[in-house]
C-alpha cells in the first residue's frame, strides 16, 4: 500500500459530471510535474450497484475501452469489481503494458485510505 509520504501522483478532478451522458476528466501529475490525462463519458449509474462509463488515455488518443465498476454488499463489507472491455486485443495489451498499473494500484489504495477513514 502507498502512503501518504510516497505519493507518486497527484490528481485533479477537472470535470465530474456523474450522471449517464454526463463526461468526466482528471489529470494525474508524477513528482517530475509530468501531466497525463484521462477522459470518458459515463453510460449507466445504477447506484448504489454499478457505474459503467469509457475510459480513454488522451496520450494514446481514439483507443477507448468501456468500464463497469461494481459494488455488492458481503458480509457487512463492499466487494468491487471492475471490468474493462476493450476494442481489441492490441489496445488490452497496450494498456496492460503501459506502465499504467502503476497508478491505479495508487488510487485503489487512496480510495481504501478514504473508505476507511470514513468508518
Amino acid at each position: 500500500m502507498v502512503g501518504p509520504s510516497t505519493l507518486l501522483y497527484e490528481t485533479t478532478v477537472e470535470r465530474a459530471e456523474v450522471r449517464p451522458g454526463g463526461r468526466w476528466h482528471y489529470i494525474s501529475r508524477d513528482t517530475e510535474g509530468t501531466e497525463y490525462g484521462f477522459k470518458g463519458v459515463y453510460h449507466d449509474i445504477v447506484m448504489p450497484d454499478r457505474i459503467v462509463q469509457t475510459f480513454e488515455f488522451e496520450g494514446t488518443p481514439g483507443h477507448v475501452s468501456l468500464e463497469t465498476a461494481t459494488f455488492e454488499e458481503t458480509d457487512g463489507k463492499t466487494k468491487y469489481v471492475a471490468v474493462s472491455v476493450f476494442q481489441s486485443v492490441a489496445d488490452r495489451d497496450g494498456m496492460a503494458q503501459s506502465g499504467m498499473e502503476e497508478g491505479a494500484s495508487e488510487g485503489m489504495d487512496r480510495l481504501a485510505e478514504v473508505i476507511q477513514s470514513l468508518l
